[in-house]
């Protein structure tokens, strides 16, 4: 076994040994494992390393099992006294169906630590969620699964990713959430540059300081958010901006997101959504995707319905990013839950996305959930 992982690994039953001493340290994770028939028509869901939806390879018929964010890790705080508290929280996912290919086994998440005041807010320093990424899992009841909206193209795939360009997890990031007033609250994040060995910056070297802004509101049984997100790239047209909101009305929820371009969606880059270099022109900026969707709750089950389009009315890249001719789509999905407890679910549904080609992107997963 690899001396990295087994390292990483004891590390983990370390700190959840600590957790059996100290209620303020936590142990937990997560699997999911689902098998999934995909129809890719033209291509395959799998690969989705841009952030416009579903980037297509030829592919035919396939039939696999898929590991959903399978994770585990530690989080804890401990109070400092007149309401000041220290947070941390490390979590590494793996592919536990064995399909990713990697040295260690296990690929970092949110790792991160901060400082939390009850009047004056929280900051926290390492790798989280942007403030753009952070609304779009509080609308969607299929997150981290095969049928999470920003695998279908009903997100944008802003929500996903970890890297410093505008991905959905920002690394080398300073974030700060104010306290909640009346339900409202403001939150922010700021991206380092990334250096190797605290070597000084290179000709070249990507300097693009990411940030991202929001707002959201929870109250009652409404919520609903808005936020920017800019890498402040060359060319400057490379910022995105999104709203959403949720409301939920005895056993029926109703949600819908909106995200409109300002070159950051439909931005080509050279070697994909990790690399730094921007290649589209200044006219990337009229594009949106757009959502609406539905859950219906009884007794234990969940079931879900979502529609979703997007167009990219400048025609010179293409949502998907894809095909030359190919930019606008729409896309579905239907799907149930079933909670056999409080911690295990199991899962069934169908997806599509249908870019204006006339191709068709077909998804049909069944998956088991386990929380601990």
């Amino acid at each position: 076994m690899n001396k990295k992982l087994i390292v990483t690994a004891m590390g983990l039953v370390m700190a959840g040994a600590m957790g059996v001493a100290s209620a303020d340290v936590k142990l937990y994770g997560q699997l999911d494992l689902s098998i999934n028939y995909d129809d890719p028509a033209a291509g395959s869901f799998e690969t989705v390393n841009t952030p416009q939806g579903p980037r297509l390879d030829s592919g035919d018929d396939d039939l696999n099992m898929k590991s959903n964010n399978s994770a585990i890790g530690v989080k804890g705080a401990e109070d400092l006294g007149n309401g000041l508290s220290a947070f941390f929280k490390v979590e590494y996912q793996t592919d536990v169906a064995g399909n990713t290919e990697s040295n260690t086994g296990w690929e970092g998440r949110d790792q991160y630590i901060g400082l939390n005041q009850e009047r004056f807010g929280k900051l926290t320093i390492g790798t989280m969620s942007t403030a753009y990424k952070t609304p779009g899992s509080q609308i969607d009841v299929a997150y981290r699964t095969s049928l999470q909206m920003r695998d279908l193209g009903l997100q944008s795939k802003l929500h996903a990713g970890k890297g410093e360009n505008g991905q959905g997890r920002s690394i080398n990031t300073l974030r700060y959430d104010t306290p909640s007033w009346a339900g409202f609250s403001l939150m922010g994040t700021y991206n380092f540059d990334k250096r190797k060995n605290d070597d000084p910056p290179t000709v070249g070297e990507n300097d693009d300081d990411t940030y991202s802004i929001g707002a959201q509101y929870k109250g009652g049984n409404f919520y609903a958010a808005a936020s920017y997100l800019d890498t402040q790239a060359n060319p400057s047209d490379t910022g995105a901006g999104q709203v959403l909101a949720k409301y939920t009305w005895n056993n029926l929820e109703f949600h819908g997101i909106y995200e409109f371009d300002k070159g950051l969606i439909t931005a080509v880059r050279s070697e994909g959504l990790n690399d730094p270099t921007f290649t589209g022109g200044a006219n990337d900026d009229q594009a949106d995707i757009w959502s609406v969707g539905t859950s219906y709750t009884i007794g234990n089950n969940i079931i879900f319905a979502d529609y979703g389009s997007a167009s990219d009315s400048d025609g010179s890249d293409g949502i998907n990013n894809t095909f030359d001719d190919v930019d606008d789509y729409d896309a579905f999905r239907i799907g149930a839950i079933h909670k056999m407890s409080q911690r295990t679910f199991v899962y069934a549904g169908y997806g599509q996305n249908n870019p204006d080609d006339g191709t068709k992107l077909k998804r049909g997963t069944i998956g088991v959930r386990h929380n601990f």
